[in-house]
């Protein structure tokens, strides 16, 4: 069986419930952002790139595994979330993107692309 060599990045998109700023404490959202990105590494073989957001919502970017179809890694960031937490203010929005990724493209230059912008 051929090997590809693409990695496929996927960008996950969650808000608060009413797009309420509940997520204004730093030390909460680092919590949360370390939560997720050990669900997506440990769960779902997909390691996360960036975790990031304000206090409505939250960005994940992170390479979708081979062994998981994007359907699971979003199903299991969600469960997560629901399972972890007493806090039902967080809701999942609708947006999930895609994107073939260049092995060149590392995450210190994606790091820095979004701090420029």
């Amino acid at each position: 069986m051929p090997q590809s060599l693409a990695k496929v990045a996927v960008h996950l998109v969650y808000s608060t419930k009413h797009r309420a700023a509940y997520l204004n404490e730093p030390e909460l959202r680092a919590e949360l952002y370390a939560y997720k990105a050990a669900i997506l590494k440990n769960n779902v073989d997909s390691p996360a790139i960036l975790i990031g957001g304000m206090p409505d919502h939250v960005h994940i970017l992170c390479l979708l595994s081979r062994k998981f179809a994007i359907k699971d890694v979003v199903e299991e960031v969600k469960q997560n979330q629901q399972s972890g937490s007493n806090d039902n203010r967080l809701h999942w929005q609708i947006f999930i993107g895609k994107v073939a990724m260049a092995s060149s493209l590392s995450v210190s230059r994606i790091s820095s692309r979004l701090n420029s912008t």
